[in-house]
């Protein structure tokens, strides 16, 4: 049918956390362009000059922390760092 054709009503499949020591300098994966992506989408892109791209940056990082700060659950340890809770909150799109 159309809808399924579309890919209406269907999840997204989510990237699944790769834990929280995946983040840190030097860090060089397509799952970071995800998760800079979903920051953009999320409105979360003014920390970008360019990119995202798949290099983990203090853009990266500032961006997370300002998500993080935006909801009050994460707000309390808005390190930069995605945690389990932070991921799940971001959804992070399958990339």
């Amino acid at each position: 049918d159309a809808a399924a054709v579309a890919g209406v009503g269907r999840a997204q499949p989510l990237e699944p956390f790769p834990g929280a020591s995946f983040f840190h300098g030097g860090r060089h994966s397509p799952i970071i362009t995800a998760l800079g992506r979903r920051l953009v989408a999320l409105g979360f892109g003014r920390y970008y000059k360019t990119g995202p791209g798949p290099n983990w940056t203090n853009a990266d990082k500032n961006a997370v922390a300002a998500f993080q700060r935006s909801k009050p659950d994460l707000a309390g340890d808005a390190d930069g760092i995605p945690g389990p809770k932070t991921w799940a909150a971001l959804k992070v799109p399958k990339s």
